[in-house]
C-alpha cells in the first residue's frame, strides 16, 4: 500500500502523464477522422486561418482528461458534479462542431442545467450564506466565464495555452496547501482535476500552435470554459469572502477582461443593440486581434497574452498566500495595474487601427 504522504504526489504525476500521452496519441487520429467526416473550419473573412482545418479537438481533450482523472478510482461529490457538467457541455459543443452551429439559447440552457447539476453535488459558491443567492451567483459566474473563454478561442494556440496556464495556477494552489499540511485535504481533488486538465491541454497544444493542424472547436471551448469556471467554484480560496471571490477572477482575468471590454465597446459603438446581437456578433476586435493591429504577429500576440495570464495568475497566488493586510493590498494593486495596462493597450490598438492611412 502506498503511504498517504506520497499518494497524492505520485497520483498527480501519473494523472498528468496519462492525460498528456492520451492527448498526444489520439489527436492525430482525430485530425484524420474529422477531416474525412468534413468536420472542418472553412475559410471565412472573419477568421484568421488560411486553409480548412479540422475542429472538434475538444473531444480528445475531454477523453484524455476524463480517463486520466478517473484512473485513481477515488471520487468525491464535487468531482462527480464537475465531470457530469463537463460531459454535458462537451456534447452540446460537439453538436455545434458537427452541425456547424447550435442556437445560443441551447447553450444558455445547458449552462443553467449544469449549474444545477453542480449544486446538486454540493459544488456552488458560498459567498453570502443564502443558498438561493449563492446559486444565482454561481450561475452568473459559470455563464460569464464559459462565454468569455469561448470568445477567447480566436487564434491558434490561444485558448489552449491560457487554459493550461490557468490550470497550472489552480494546481499550484492545491500543491501549496498539500505541502503546508503534508496530508490529504479539501483541495486534493481540486489539484487532481487541474493537473489532469494540464496534461490533456498540453498534448492538444502540440497540434494547435500556429499554424494549427486542428482546432478545439466549440466542443473544446465550451467544455474547457465550464471546467475552468467550475474549478473556480471548487477552490477554497480564503476565509475572507472578498479575497475568496477575487482570487479566481484574477487567475481567469484575461478571458474575463477581454470579454467585458469587447462587450461594452460593441454596445458603446452601436454594433450590438439587442441581446441576440450581443450573443451572435462576431468580429476581430478581441485583445489578440488588437495586438495584431499594432504590429504583433499571431505568435507574438499569443505569447503576450500568455504573459498577461501568468502575471494575473501570480497576483492571484500572492493574494491567496497573503497573511497580512498589506500583502493582500500589494497583490490587489498588482492585479489592478495589469488590468489597467491591458485596457489601455486595447484602447490604443483600436485608435491606431481606426486612424491608419
Amino acid at each position: 500500500m502506498i503511504p498517504l504522504a506520497s499518494y497524492w504526489p505520485r497520483t498527480y504525476i501519473q494523472v498528468f502523464f496519462i492525460s498528456l500521452a492520451l492527448s498526444i496519441v489520439l489527436m492525430p487520429f482525430a485530425e484524420m477522422i474529422f477531416r474525412r467526416l468534413g468536420v472542418v473550419d472553412k475559410l471565412d473573412e472573419k477568421k484568421l486561418h488560411r486553409k480548412p482545418t479540422p475542429r472538434a479537438g475538444g473531444i480528445v481533450i475531454f477523453l484524455a482528461f476524463a480517463i486520466a482523472v478517473l484512473f485513481p478510482n477515488y471520487r468525491d461529490n464535487p468531482m462527480k458534479g464537475l465531470l457530469a457538467g463537463a460531459f454535458l457541455c462537451l456534447v452540446v459543443g460537439a453538436i455545434d462542431d458537427f452541425r456547424g452551429g447550435v442556437p445560443a439559447v441551447l447553450k444558455l440552457a445547458t449552462l443553467i442545467v449544469v449549474t444545477f447539476v453542480m449544486s446538486y453535488f454540493g459544488l456552488r459558491l458560498k459567498l453570502t450564506g443564502y443558498v438561493s443567492l449563492d446559486l444565482m451567483l454561481t450561475l452568473l459566474w459559470i455563464v460569464g466565464v464559459t462565454s468569455a473563454f469561448n470568445a477567447l478561442d480566436n487564434m491558434d494556440g490561444l485558448a489552449g495555452g491560457v487554459a493550461f496556464i490557468v490550470s497550472a495556477m489552480f494546481f499550484a494552489i492545491a500543491l501549496m496547501k498539500y505541502i503546508d499540511i503534508g496530508r490529504e485535504n479539501s483541495l486534493s481533488w481540486f489539484g487532481l482535476l487541474s493537473v489532469g486538465l494540464m496534461g490533456a491541454v498540453l498534448g492538444f497544444l502540440a497540434f494547435n500552435v500556429h499554424p494549427a493542424r486542428i482546432f478545439m472547436g466549440d466542443s473544446g471551448s465550451f467544455f474547457l470554459g465550464f471546467t475552468l469556471a467550475a474549478l473556480g467554484v471548487m477552490g477554497e480560496w480564503a476565509e475572507n469572502r472578498v479575497i475568496a471571490a477575487t482570487i479566481p477572477v484574477l487567475i481567469l482575468g484575461v478571458p474575463i477582461l477581454d470579454f467585458i471590454y469587447v462587450l461594452i465597446a460593441r454596445i458603446y459603438r452601436g454594433e450590438t443593440r439587442t441581446l441576440r446581437a450581443i450573443v451572435e456578433y462576431c468580429a476581430q476586435d478581441h485583445l489578440s486581434h488588437r495586438l495584431c493591429h499594432i504590429g504583433f504577429t499571431q505568435r507574438q500576440s499569443v505569447a503576450f497574452i500568455y504573459l498577461l495570464t501568468c502575471c494575473l495568475g501570480i497576483a492571484g497566488l500572492l493574494l491567496h498566500n497573503s497573511r497580512m493586510p498589506w500583502e493582500s493590498a500589494l497583490a490587489l494593486m498588482q492585479g489592478i495595474a495589469i488590468v489597467a495596462i491591458t485596457f489601455v493597450l486595447m484602447a490604443v490598438a483600436h485608435h491606431h487601427r481606426n486612424h491608419q492611412p
